[in-house]
């Protein structure tokens, strides 16, 4: 009985990512479709104001959609990228590979300073 608990949850653990990866991936595909159009109605805006046929609040209201839009896609973007690393981690994957420790360690590359993130043995 422990051993079909164990199996269980282990499908639950690969499952639950996957079909969040999946369904992340269809919004994220919606999002960046609706950040175009927001972009595209912002562009239309400006264009619209520099004309004289609309005011400034117009194309204000227009670029906080716009960005709005690009804010949701890129929460998107993130999460999935969650929902992979919680697929990859539910499957073991990436342990695979050896470490390379004599490589230099990793720092802030704008100012070659900063945190260590990884040191040599």
């Amino acid at each position: 009985m422990a051993f079909k608990s164990s199996v269980l949850t282990a499908l639950e653990d690969v499952e639950n990512p996957l079909v969040s990866l999946a369904k992340e991936r269809q919004r994220s595909g919606q999002l960046a479709t609706a950040a175009s159009s927001y972009r595209e109605a912002a562009r239309l805006s400006r264009e619209l104001y520099r004309a004289g046929s609309a005011d400034f609040l117009d194309v204000l209201d227009a670029e906080r959609s716009a960005f709005e839009a690009e804010d949701a896609l890129l929460q998107s973007r993130a999460s999935a990228a969650t929902d992979y690393v919680a697929l990859n981690k539910a499957l073991g994957g990436g342990w695979d590979r050896p470490v390379d420790a004599s490589k230099p360690e990793v720092v802030d590359a704008a100012t070659a300073t900063g945190p260590r993130l990884a040191a040599r043995p």
